[in-house]
């Protein structure tokens, strides 16, 4: 698969490199010395923030050219840090288990010991996801998607958000209901002008999971193709960081189809053929 040339130079690989990797061994050292409970932040964001970080570190290493399989370890890091956000905040065993203590009512925002709704939400899952996929562990991917739930306070124009992460969850759990649920988006998303960008990047996204769960190839690409002209139309929100040269999403979503027998056909700078798995399974 031959695509155009989109790559930053090197002092700015090494500078993300090093920064990165500052930022984790500061947050363990951090998380060791008892500075977050001192400071009173949700061990959920120290989860959810470093799971940021080792992203930042995969998308920098493969653009240094690292190794794919230190590549994927670090998504797959990414991954199982925003898991564990969902397990404190859901799985009762989790040693960790906040789910059961709320921020009490004269406190604004939660601290260490509660529980942290915001560290759990529709679009902390779908990253979660990405990042499993962009690692090829779909097992990871599966494990966020079965533990994944709407949230308890959606705000209301949540509906294209929410739709997606169902969506998403259930493709992920191959369910039965996932053939519904891309119905229903596929149908929020064609039926009225869609003034926002936000919509427009989580439409383009339904419509290539949806293309995955209906095995229909065509659909498939086309929302890939229409994920990543969005995504360019927007690269000034990300400019001069790693994001500007990766599309998380929609190398994510290109390895699930895969991964679920459909082909690429879509080529594109932020498309780099190096994270995308073999067809069924790693390269």
């Amino acid at each position: 698969m031959s695509v155009p040339v989109h790559t930053p130079d090197q002092e700015q690989i090494d500078h993300w490199l090093k920064v990165a990797q500052e930022d984790l061994d500061e947050t363990k050292e951090d998380l060791s010395s008892g500075f977050y409970e001192r400071e009173d932040i949700p061990l959920q964001m120290v989860y959810t923030g470093t799971a940021e970080d080792h992203a930042r570190l995969a998308r920098a290493k493969f653009l240094n050219g690292d190794p794919n399989g230190e590549v994927r370890a670090e998504f797959a890091e990414a991954a199982r840090c925003v898991l564990k956000s969902f397990r404190m905040a859901y799985d009762p065993s989790d040693p960790d288990y906040v789910g059961d203590k709320p921020k009490p009512a004269d406190r604004i925002d939660p601290g260490w010991g509660h529980v942290d709704w915001s560290e759990v939400n529709e679009l902390v899952f779908i990253k979660g996801a990405h990042w499993a996929l962009m690692a090829a562990d779909f097992g990871l991917a599966r494990e966020l998607a079965e533990i994944y739930r709407d949230p308890p306070d959606p705000r209301p124009d949540d509906e294209v958000t929410l739709g997606h992460a169902r969506l998403l969850a259930a493709a992920l759990r191959e369910a039965k209901p996932a053939l519904q649920l891309a119905r229903v988006q596929m149908e929020w998303c064609t039926s009225r002008k869609l003034t926002e960008a936000y919509e427009e990047n989580f439409c383009t996204l339904s419509r290539a999971v949806a293309g995955i769960v209906r095995g229909d190839g065509a659909e498939f690409n086309a929302g890939l193709a229409a994920q990543l002209e969005s995504y360019r139309a927007h690269l000034d929100e990300v400019r001069d960081t790693d994001e500007e040269f990766i599309c998380d999403a929609a190398v994510a979503l290109a390895n699930l189809g895969l991964h679920r027998g459909l082909a690429v056909t879509v080529t594109h700078p932020l498309l780099p053929p190096g994270l995308l798995i073999q067809e069924g399974r790693a390269a």
